[in-house]
């Protein structure tokens, strides 16, 4: 019975898949996104292709980070929690202009590339979680800067330097 009704099953074409590694990111790859409000608040995650651990790198993670600062300084968004792991980084942040979330990450992905003096090799696209209302932003900001802990990176947090949170920095200093 089950055969019969595999045998009966649609086929689904054959797509030629380009492997993640060989993929382009473009500016125009990074800023399509959904509606996008100013004042909303989003836990994003940014990876680097291929998962590179590119950030081990303490010069090229410094560099990312002054990057998030430039976004905070040109106005796009405010950034309340955020840690630069090895090959990836989340951020917690409320954008304060009305171009959008996918102008934002854009722009964070190219000054990085700039600041580090070298070309950041991002996945395409980032992932986004829009935050509630009911979203205890405490907890989220905790969940964020202790993924060098989860990931055996360090026993503590207070040995990991990249990372900041404007809820938690007296907890864990």
């Amino acid at each position: 019975m089950a055969e019969a009704l595999a045998s009966e099953a649609p086929k689904v074409p054959e797509r030629n898949v380009i492997p993640r590694k060989e993929q382009k990111v473009s500016y125009k790859d990074a800023t399509v996104h959904r509606y996008s409000a100013v004042g909303q608040e989003y836990l994003v995650t940014l990876c680097t292709q291929s998962r590179t651990p590119k950030f081990e790198n303490f010069s090229v993670a410094r560099a990312t980070i002054g990057a998030m600062r430039h976004l905070e300084v040109q106005k796009l968004a405010t950034i309340t929690a955020w840690v630069v792991m090895p090959d990836h980084l989340h951020l917690l942040l409320s954008l304060t202009c009305e171009k959008g979330l996918g102008h934002v990450v854009a722009r964070l992905k190219i000054h990085s590339s700039r600041n580090a003096g070298m070309q950041i090799p991002w996945q395409k696209g980032f992932h986004e979680r829009t935050l509630r209302s009911s979203d205890d932003r405490r907890d989220i900001a905790r969940y964020i800067i202790l993924n060098p802990v989860r990931a055996g990176l360090v026993r503590s947090i207070r040995y990991y330097p990249h990372w900041d949170s404007v809820y938690l920095d007296s907890e864990y200093q």
